[in-house]
């Protein structure tokens, strides 16, 4: 109830700072990460800088968020894949602010033309993808990415939600850590679908969860061992969202 009375101001809030304010943050980001981390390759400039634009992002826009068993189950020396449900447009800020790892997405190709921020995730070695992308191109420069220290990020869904609920998820991610014989950390985020739910315009005020999951292990190179970890995956995050 008190979320319906405070909105107006919240739309208010909005328009008159929170939208500018991100633009700026994003613009200053995506020069920051092409020109450093690009350009001069000073170590960890393709990520620190989006982590900091992803939590201000948060911070400018009011949404807390809380993290339950990143440091139980996420080890400093380890490279993973972050495999997450997809409830809307602020899944990426939350992932990549809050993950406190360094790491890829794959992406839609669309994103690339984002302005200033398409060009710094291209050079900075993110993986573009679109319908007709070869498999075998995805897993070469997604294994390449795995055995060159960085982590993978993946929605398995392949798509945001309609409703809220959790979708059906693609063999894609499983393939590739099969191939690369990489753990699978399953992530569960909450509240990110309220925010911005199906047919609005502007954003609704919600606090977000994330959490993170016990480590999915390889356990074989075949098609049996890719079909277990998309199930428990899947059945860990659905647990968490009360989607059993």
């Amino acid at each position: 109830m008190l979320r319906k009375i405070l909105h107006p101001l919240y739309i208010l809030y909005q328009v008159l700072f929170a939208w500018w304010a991100a633009l700026i943050v994003v613009a200053i980001t995506a020069i920051i990460i092409s020109v450093f981390g690009h350009h001069f390759k000073i170590k960890n400039a393709d990520h620190t800088p989006a982590v900091i634009w992803c939590r201000l992002t948060c911070w400018i826009f009011l949404i807390p968020v809380k993290v339950i068993d990143r440091d139980k189950y996420v080890k400093k020396d380890e490279t993973y894949i972050f495999a997450a449900n997809h409830q809307g447009m602020f899944d990426i800020f939350i992932m990549y602010g809050y993950i406190c790892k360094r790491f890829k997405w794959i992406m839609k190709d669309s994103l690339r033309k984002m302005p200033l921020l398409g060009l710094a995730c291209e050079q900075t070695g993110h993986i573009f993808v679109n319908r007709s992308t070869p498999q075998k191109d995805l897993l070469r420069k997604s294994i390449s990415t795995l055995k060159g220290g960085a982590s993978m990020g993946i929605f398995p869904e392949g798509t945001r939600c309609r409703n809220g609920k959790l979708g059906t998820f693609k063999k894609g991610a499983f393939v590739i850590a099969n191939m690369a014989q990489k753990t699978i950390i399953p992530v569960a985020i909450q509240g990110s679908y309220d925010i911005l739910p199906k047919g609005c315009k502007c954003l609704h005020w919600s606090p977000v969860t994330i959490t993170f999951h016990a480590p999915v292990e390889c356990k074989g190179r075949d098609s049996e061992n890719v079909e277990r970890m998309m199930n428990e995956t899947r059945a860990a995050i659905a647990k968490t969202l009360g989607q059993e």
